[in-house]
């Protein structure tokens, strides 16, 4: 019996079940095998699309890297037990002639025993080998069928990222515009209606990407309709909100805390996860109040905690690029 042989199929085997139950049964993001899978296969899109946010091919990314991660999983449980197989030359054999299996043999074994398609035309040669084929079998209903089914919430984060974003998005094209489509000449009551659903969908979709990492990388080549476009629009409203808009227009200073606690959140998320050696190229630029000034919003010159804002906007500028996009899908000409 080969030590080597059996030593790194169990070890392989093993990985690949904790990867899998890590990323489809905690709510705390995938496991590293996933984690890494994803991170490629985004970018080799990102690469071969020219790093241009608006390429269509960017938005088979996010289907391409859930087929790829099904993909890594059913190989790395089949190659796992095939070479706890070949660890023995006698393992299984062709149970019309008794002659042992060769290589070919027993990687064609190891696959029907996980996905419990065997016909009985080979099998094993003693109760050890029974027991592995056993615990195979079950292991790879089991989470083969998981792994699948995981599918299901994913789809339905994305469906709630996509909410978000017509969500914002449909408020104004750019921070001001929102502002000011919100104004009804005396307060900007409109846009405070409407902050306590967006800070409940905000936290819904920070919680899904904490529990399902993938939804990252499914991407809608649309500025309009982009999730991370879409986030950095009401990222830079709240900061106009809380640096520039007086009190005298109305501002909900407890609605105006919500919300810059449910994108603190999202950030920190995002820097944890995606973001840890952030360096964008491009410099966040100043906002313009020009068309605040014109519609009759008040404002103000309120003191900021620089380095904060600074940070904040650093994190949005490398958010934007990291999916293909510039400040110009935000403040929009």
């Amino acid at each position: 019996m080969s030590i080597l042989y059996l030593c790194l199929g169990a070890f392989l085997f093993a990985i690949t079940a904790l990867d899998i139950i890590k990323t489809t049964l905690s709510s705390n993001g995938g496991g590293k095998i996933t984690n890494l899978v994803s991170r490629a296969v985004w970018r080799v899109f990102f690469f071969v699309a020219g790093r241009k946010g608006k390429s269509k091919l960017l938005t088979y990314a996010g289907p391409a890297v859930l087929v790829v991660i099904l993909l890594v999983w059913v190989v790395g449980l089949w190659l796992g037990l095939f070479l706890l197989l070949l660890s023995d030359p006698d393992a299984v054999q062709k149970s019309s002639t008794l002659a042992p299996a060769d290589a070919w043999e027993k990687l064609y074994y190891a696959g029907f025993t996980l996905s419990t398609l065997g016909v009985g035309d080979y099998v094993v040669t003693n109760d050890f080998w029974r027991i592995v084929t056993g615990v195979a079998a079950f292991s790879g209903l089991a989470f083969i069928t998981t792994s699948i089914t995981y599918f299901i919430p994913v789809l339905s984060a994305v469906g709630v990222q996509s909410k978000l974003s017509l969500y914002i998005s449909s408020m104004g094209k750019t921070p001001q515009q929102v502002l000011t489509n919100s104004w009804n000449g005396q307060d900007l009551s409109s846009f405070f209606d409407n902050t306590s659903d967006l800070c409940q969908m905000l936290m819904q979709h920070t919680v899904n990407h904490q529990s399902y990492p993938v939804i990252h990388y499914f991407h809608n080549n649309k500025p309009e309709q982009a999730i991370t476009t879409a986030i950095v629009l009401l990222a830079e409203t709240h900061l106009l909100l809380a640096q520039r808009v007086s009190p005298q227009a109305g501002v909900d200073q407890l609605k105006i805390s919500m919300l810059q606690k449910a994108l603190d959140s999202y950030l920190e998320m995002v820097k944890g996860s995606f973001l840890k050696n952030a360096s964008p190229k491009e410099v966040a630029p100043t906002p313009d109040v020009a068309e605040l000034e014109g519609k009759g919003i008040p404002l103000q010159n309120k003191p900021s905690q620089r380095h904060k804002v600074q940070e904040r906007r650093r994190l949005l500028t490398a958010l934007l690029e990291m999916d293909g996009w510039t400040w110009k899908e935000v403040y929009q000409p």
